[in-house]
Formats: structure tokens, C-alpha cells, sequence
């Protein structure tokens, strides 16, 4: 990445410099969509929130290149800054559940294309205005295992024999809506259904303004006010058909943090995360509630809200919200067979 001002550094405020995406898609046999994430940047910020401080540390290192700044708990990642005329090589990994998945993909059967969409706005992952930076020899960086010959050759004949290959994978759906300026109340119903739903997540953006980036901004209603009765009155809970999670309103935020850290447990493994308490008071307020049934158990134990059972997120008193951006995490199959490539989900 070469920084095109004449004055002044690039300063990233993402995570990640794969946070200068706004859409990721990865497409196989030409046709079949396996992945296709909106909002990527934002998703990918909101995701990196949920790494401990001690990864999202090592991470950095690996991607922007860490600076000589000390770190702390609520700031694990301090970023070195790209100067005037000045070039750095970055790297990062892409977050994607396809190629994060625990199987190795066999590329002579399962032929991918990656997509990656800039964002249009230059703006959105560096401090500031009037950033302006140019890509260049851009490559992609993979681990390829060469299979042995008979054992390729076995592949082969399962597919030549009708049979298919199934492959267990996560995805991942990326939406925002509007929230109507002055409400009180608010209802956000999700057209798409899914087979196995496991996990959702739910931020919010104010009105744009100064230092207020879209990527890495998750607004409080609160907007940092004391935590007390009078100021913590932001109420919430999902509905799927006739059902309701939780049982009663969520309305407090040591409860919505509680949840938070026990969806993060259920579909990464721990509740530790890079959000500290001031940061959740303030501007990385995240709404998360987790749908399996057998938490960490097994694979398949979402919720069904195909055939009916639509799902809708309830809210009250949204304060000075404008928009809403959801992320669900489900669960999916990619069926590999002669006849091509199929994505039930």
C-alpha cells in the first residue's frame, strides 16, 4: 500500500487492512456462490472485537506492522502509521469461513474465484479526511498440500460413482437497515431463512460526523452516560415464530455484555474479548445472542427459521441510532459432486 498525500501519514484505525473491503465473495465452478459477505469491513472490525487482547496483538504485528507505542488492554493493537510518499507491504488474512474451515479444500474438484469490492470511500479505515492510498502487486498467499496419487485417485472414483463429497462449513450474512429518526420502538424482521441458525450479532451507527468512521464505530444510545437507571434503558429481545429469545427483555447492560461473552463462547470457543467495559459504554456497543443448542457440543443445533418462523430483532429506545447492522453465523454444506457444486444452507 503506497500512501498518495504529499502531507501527512496514513493512519489505520481497523484492525485489519482487510477492512478496506466492502464486499467478499467467493464463487466456485463459476456459478456456485459459497460465500458472499456484505459490509465486509464492518464485519471483519466487529469479528476482530472478539479476538483476546493477546491475539489481536500478535495479529497486528503480521498485517499493518506494529509501532514502538505501548499497548494496553482496551488499545491491544497499536498500529504503526504509513508516511507521506512512503509504501508498506501488508498482509492480511482474509476472514472467511470457507477457508478457515477445518477440511482441506481439493481445488481440482472445487475450483475457486475470490472477489474482493474496495470500498468507495477512502476515508473509511484511516483517521481523518482526504486519506488517499494506491494498491499494488497485490498476491494471494496459500498453503497447497499435494495429495498422494491413489489417494487423489480414490477421490476421484467416489465422485465417478455418483457419489458426492460433503463439506461442513459456517457462513456468514451481512445486512444494515435504517432505524426511522425519533423512534422509540423499533422492529427489524429478516427475510432470509436459514436451516441452521447459531449465532447474531447486532451494532449500531449514528448520524455521520466528525471521527465517526462506519467500520469501526459500534454507537451506544447511551453515548457513554452513567450506568445507572436514568441513562441504561435500552431494551431488546429476538423473536423467531411464536418463540422468544431471551425469555424477558434484555434491558441493561451487564446483561447484554453477560450474553455477549456467553454467544462468543458458543461459537468461538471463549468468552475473552478485546472490548473492554469504558469501550462498551461508549463506541463498541454489540448486541449478541447465541442460538445453539448444544453450545460448543456438536455442530448442527441452531434454530430452524425456514418454513415460517421468520426472524425479528425488537428494540426500544435506539437514542440517536440511524442504522442497524446485523450479522448472523449459520451453519452449511457444500456438496461436491459430477454434477457440480451445491451450498445447502
Amino acid at each position: 500500500m503506497e500512501n498518495k498525500r504529499t502531507s501527512g501519514p496514513l493512519v489505520p484505525i481497523a484492525v485489519s487492512p482487510a477492512c478496506i473491503f466492502r464486499r467478499m465473495r467467493i464463487i466456485a465452478s463459476g456459478s456456485s456462490v459459497l460465500e458472499d459477505i456484505d459490509f465486509y469491513g464492518r464485519t471483519v472490525q466487529l469479528m476482530h472485537e472478539f479476538q483476546n487482547p493477546t491475539r489481536r496483538f500478535l495479529q497486528v504485528g503480521e498485517e499493518w506492522g506494529g509501532s514502538s507505542t505501548a499497548c494496553t488492554l482496551s488499545s491491544p493493537a497499536a498500529v504503526d502509521n504509513i508516511r507521506a510518499n512512503e509504501s508498506r507491504q501488508l498482509c492480511c488474512t482474509l476472514m472467511s469461513k470457507i477457508l478457515s474451515q477445518s477440511k482441506y479444500l481439493p481445488l481440482t474438484m472445487l475450483p475457486l474465484q475470490l472477489e474482493l469490492e474496495l470500498s468507495s470511500d477512502p476515508d473509511e479505515c484511516f483517521d481523518g479526511t482526504g486519506n488517499d492510498f494506491e494498491l499494488s502487486r497485490l498476491r494471494i498467499l496459500g498453503s497447497v498440500i499435494q495429495l498422494d496419487q491413489a489417494l487423489a485417485n480414490s477421490y476421484a472414483k467416489l465422485l465417478l460413482d455418483g457419489k458426492s463429497l460433503p463439506m461442513y462449513t459456517d457462513g456468514i450474512y451481512s445486512m444494515v437497515s435504517s432505524i426511522p429518526a425519533g423512534s422509540t420502538l423499533f422492529s427489524l424482521p429478516i427475510s432470509r431463512g436459514f436451516t441452521r441458525l447459531s449465532a447474531a450479532f447486532v451494532t449500531f451507527m449514528d448520524a455521520p460526523g466528525a471521527n465517526k468512521k462506519w467500520v469501526n464505530r459500534f454507537f451506544n444510545p447511551t453515548q457513554g452516560g452513567d450506568n445507572n437507571d436514568a441513562t441504561d434503558n435500552i431494551q431488546w429481545y429476538i423473536q423467531i415464530g411464536g418463540d422468544r429469545w431471551p425469555d424477558f427483555d434484555c434491558s441493561s447492560h451487564q446483561e447484554s455484555y453477560y450474553r455477549l461473552r456467553q454467544t462468543t463462547k458458543a461459537i468461538m470457543g471463549t468468552d475473552l474479548n478485546s472490548i473492554s467495559p469504558y469501550q462498551y459504554l461508549n463506541n463498541k456497543y454489540v448486541i449478541g445472542h447465541s442460538f445453539e443448542k448444544s453450545s460448543g457440543a456438536g455442530s448442527h443445533s441452531g434454530i430452524n427459521t425456514r418454513g415460517g418462523s421468520q426472524l425479528t430483532f425488537h428494540f426500544r429506545n435506539l437514542g440517536a441510532a440511524v442504522t442497524a447492522h446485523v450479522v448472523l453465523l449459520f451453519d452449511q454444506v457444500v456438496d461436491i459432486s459430477m454434477a457440480g457444486v451445491q451450498v445447502l444452507d
